[in-house]
């Protein structure tokens, strides 16, 4: 039997060649995979202090029986703050439940980006703030993977033409995570 006309070195080589050219081109879908659309702008993070209630938000098991939720965002010594997110159990009007969450800014360029921690520290979980409005009525914000994405506003509802218009500007930035409405039925 006649032996191949390439060596073993020259073989290895070629596929050494192949295996980078394959990374290179995988390289931007597997980083568009582990990261999520970055934030369009800084935020004041003062300005962010206070209620924000969820209006819509990916569906995930561990939000399964969580009606009227909301947030509480308070300042917390060294560039820290503390969120305490707040839903009902079985129903808007069930009993609460409370889970308790420190964070830290991870990018103070921005304050856009934080790293919040749940259980004493036990699971940690990066956040971005994808958008917000001028008035800081409603923010996106996501995971930094960007597979849970939640717009919440200072409200417990939005009128129909801005949800409808704030779902839009969710896909715009390149988010295709199924939406589910949680807020109020009506605006306030």
């Amino acid at each position: 039997m006649p032996s191949p006309s390439f060596s073993r070195p020259l073989f290895r080589r070629l596929l050494a060649g192949l295996a980078a050219a394959g990374l290179a081109f995988a390289a931007p879908a597997l980083a568009f995979a582990t990261t999520g659309p970055e934030p369009r702008q800084a935020i004041d993070i003062d300005r962010f202090m206070g209620r924000w209630y969820e209006i819509v938000r990916t569906p995930n098991d561990r939000q399964r029986n969580c009606h009227g939720a909301y947030q509480v965002w308070a300042k917390a010594p060294k560039d820290g703050f503390h969120i305490d997110q707040v839903c009902h159990v079985g129903d808007r009007d069930g009993p609460q439940r409370h889970v308790a969450t420190s964070a830290r800014i991870v990018d103070p360029t921005t304050n856009a980006k934080f790293e919040a921690s749940f259980f004493g520290g036990l699971i940690r979980r990066q956040y971005w703030v994808i958008d917000h409005g001028d008035n800081y009525g409603w923010m996106i914000a996501s995971t930094a993977d960007g597979k849970f994405v939640a717009l919440l506003a200072r409200t417990p509802g939005l009128p129909a033409a801005k949800l409808a218009a704030l779902k839009s500007r969710i896909r715009a930035l390149g988010f295709d995570n199924t939406l589910q409405d949680v807020g109020l039925d009506r605006a306030p």
